[in-house]
């Protein structure tokens, strides 16, 4: 990219909650974040805007080939640079076009040049998406973090057996029994999402039951996590007035 005071920073879907800020205990996350504040001494560490208001940001820098993120820096922000880094999501909220033009201010750019980072931006987290667990490398001694654990997340990859065939036969399904209407796996963040109906409760099960939700309405929308779950399969079980109507098995592979 080019060599921007100010650059945006889209982080791929595999990555999305594997920031400090989510993951450490807050105590933790308040220990780095307090002393990226002090070293900032109330102003913006790219812009220089003056605030007591700032956001600490972290810097990952991402590697394919070995699929790991290596924290580069923690640094505080202003709300405007900070909506440049994370410019789709200041797009979604309706200030899309105040992060480009303060992206231009600080970068004194172009738009051509805007939109030329931006586009590269994007084909950098296309390409970034292709990798679904991504291995955390970071020195917390280096940003006053000593003696901080790092717990890395183990998300199976889940093997959805339900083909859009299966589907629309389980939604024409004419019977009293609990129907699934569709199923969506996100296998970046390790969930399975159910939608049915005729169902009073779904149990989800491995060994044995280790989940229950239940329901009150006609249609029925519940997210499962296989975080952390060591198993090689699971299942789900509907439950309705009708009877009982029990899934295929979902494989779940290790893939770290």
């Amino acid at each position: 990219m080019e060599n921007f005071k100010l650059t945006i920073e889209l982080l791929p879907k595999g990555a999305w909650e594997n920031d400090f800020s989510k993951t450490l205990p807050k105590k933790d996350w308040d220990t780095l974040r307090n002393l990226c504040y002090d070293k900032a001494k109330n102003k913006c560490d790219i812009c220089g805007y003056e605030t007591d208001d700032l956001d600490a940001h972290e810097i990952w820098d991402f590697n394919i080939n070995t699929k790991t993120q290596t924290l580069k820096d923690i640094v505080a922000l202003c709300s405007k640079c900070h909506g440049v880094k994370h410019m789709r999501n200041s797009e979604r909220l309706g200030f899309g076009e105040n992060a480009k033009r303060h992206f231009m201010s600080v970068n004194n750019c172009s738009e051509l040049d805007f939109a030329s980072h931006y586009t590269q931006a994007q084909m950098d987290f296309e390409e970034r998406n292709k990798v679904y667990r991504w291995k955390i490398k970071a020195d917390l001694d280096k940003f006053g973090g000593k003696g901080i654990e790092i717990k890395e997340k183990y998300i199976p990859f889940i093997i959805n057996p339900y083909t859009e065939e299966d589907l629309t036969k389980c939604e024409n399904d004419c019977s009293l029994l609990p129907r699934i209407i569709n199923i969506d796996i996100n296998n970046y963040n390790g969930t399975i999402t159910l939608v049915c109906d005729r169902t009073n409760k779904v149990e989800w099960i491995c060994d044995n039951v280790i989940k229950t939700k239940f329901n009150f309405g006609r249609k029925f929308i519940t997210t499962f996590s296989v975080e952390d779950l060591n198993f090689p399969n699971i299942y789900f079980k509907l439950i309705g007035d009708g009877g009982e109507t029990e899934s295929k098995l979902f494989m779940l592979k290790s893939i770290n």
